[in-house]
């Protein structure tokens, strides 16, 4: 289990809730092992290039039971004693241990290439969570000022019904869209604890990972800022996505990795040629002395050789195996031309969203300055006995859709850039790229 180091309560902006999930989210931990164990691969298929050695030892008792013609030493009744220690040298494998050698480092090079696919997904899902979160806030700062105008339209419309200058129909609308504002804003603070919980858990806090204090950690940051304008042109983010994204790279990798599996499956029908070196101390003891031998010989002898073996026939599974993996590398060369199509698609729908909202938001600034300012000339007109009640709830229905609105644009302003900075295989936001 893993343990993150504890947090104060603070609050947390967009900034440092990427970098804190990027040391310490869960969904990059294992990622991190896999590494690991990778490289641990890469050690074990370079310890095939170097010499193995090997030591034993054996007792035995050999019993003789018939013996005819000339008698043959080693099959007499006696005792054997027999130690030794043994070097192993390949000295030509089929280049199988080249190939695994390099295919392991390649798979130490998928794992870190797919650790960096998580990461950017990671970074996606926070910011993501992040400005549903600031959206939230925004909403109800928006819907509790909507509950303040709807308070004091309705105090006036009752002080004009009561003086019967007013229908009380009136009333009732106002009291009708009053309830449904503070509905609306219950509605919305829920939002803002599930929000806030899915950052969490995003970022690895909570008591479980020894943060005592996680239900303290707040998310905030500016939401309304002003949304960056310098992201290049649809060509020049096509080229960071091609050139960065971790997908490609994934591709490319199992390519070569199935290039090394078919090396190694063809390199069975290459001859084996290993180098056997060994020292040996053997200790006989006979249970009767003749006269052309003791009752113990002991022998410590060297014996060195080398011995060649090649596969003549295995059924065709080599073979096969081989054309296994060839068909294997062009089923990655047909994805990785898939996923670049599809890379290109994300660009352009997320640049072309980015722009898209751009004007909107542009646009839906202008209509809450006016609903705004028609809000406010409404509520004199109705103040001064000229403008009724109903147009007064019309102009504030209009200001609250402007004021949600806005909130809606710049949300879809911020994940556009979001998804553009993921589809760009990017870390930071695009707008730190300079146009064309």
């Amino acid at each position: 289990m893993f343990a993150s180091v504890p947090v104060a309560a603070e609050t947390f902006s967009l900034q440092k809730s990427i970098e804190y999930g990027l040391e310490h989210s869960p969904l990059l931990q294992g990622g991190s092992i896999r590494i690991d164990q990778a490289g641990m691969d890469v050690k074990a298929q370079r310890g095939r290039f170097l010499p193995s050695i090997s030591t034993g030892y054996s007792r035995s008792r050999i019993f003789s039971e018939y013996a005819s013609g000339t008698v043959d030493q080693d099959y007499i009744d006696q005792q054997n004693n027999v130690a030794s220690i043994r070097i192993t040298q390949a000295l030509f494998a089929g280049f199988e241990y080249k190939n695994r050698f390099e295919r392991a480092k390649l798979g130490s090079e998928y794992q870190k290439a797919q650790l960096e696919l998580q990461k950017l997904d990671l970074i996606y899902q926070i910011k993501a969570a992040f400005f549903e979160l600031l959206k939230t806030r925004y909403d109800v700062t928006s819907i509790t000022r909507m509950i303040e105008r709807l308070e004091s339209d309705l105090a006036a419309a009752s002080a004009f019904s009561n003086q019967k200058m007013a229908p009380y129909v009136y009333v009732l609308q106002a009291e009708a869209d009053l309830e449904e504002a503070k509905q609306n804003l219950w509605k919305t603070q829920t939002s803002i604890y599930r929000y806030s919980e899915r950052l969490k858990r995003l970022l690895g806090i909570s008591p479980d990972t020894g943060i005592a204090d996680a239900d303290s950690i707040e998310f905030d940051d500016l939401f309304d800022a002003p949304v960056p304008d310098r992201v290049g042109d649809l060509d020049h983010c096509m080229g960071k996505a091609l050139a960065n994204r971790p997908e490609i790279r994934l591709l490319a990798l199992q390519t070569k990795m199935a290039e090394k599996d078919a090396a190694i499956a063809k390199g069975r029908y290459y001859p084996r040629i290993n180098l056997d070196a060994g020292l040996y101390d053997s200790d006989k003891q006979y249970d009767e002395a003749t006269l052309y031998r003791d009752e113990q010989q002991h022998n410590t002898y060297w014996s060195a050789g080398i011995s060649v073996q090649m596969n003549l026939f295995d059924g065709g599974t080599a073979y096969y195996e081989n054309r296994r993996y060839r068909l294997e590398i062009s089923r990655f060369k047909t994805e990785k031309q898939q996923a670049g199509m599809e890379i290109k698609e994300q660009v352009g729908v997320a640049l072309h969203s980015l722009l898209e909202a751009r004007k909107r938001l542009s646009s839906v600034e202008k209509a809450l300055a006016a609903s705004q300012e028609s809000y406010t000339r409404q509520k004199k007109r109705f103040n001064t006995r000229i403008g009724t009640t109903s147009q007064v709830l019309d102009a504030q229905a209009k200001l609250a859709r402007a004021e949600s609105g806005k909130s809606q644009a710049l949300l879809d302003c911020r994940l556009a850039l979001a998804e553009l900075s993921h589809a760009m295989g990017q870390f930071d936001s695009p707008d730190e790229v300079p146009s064309k």
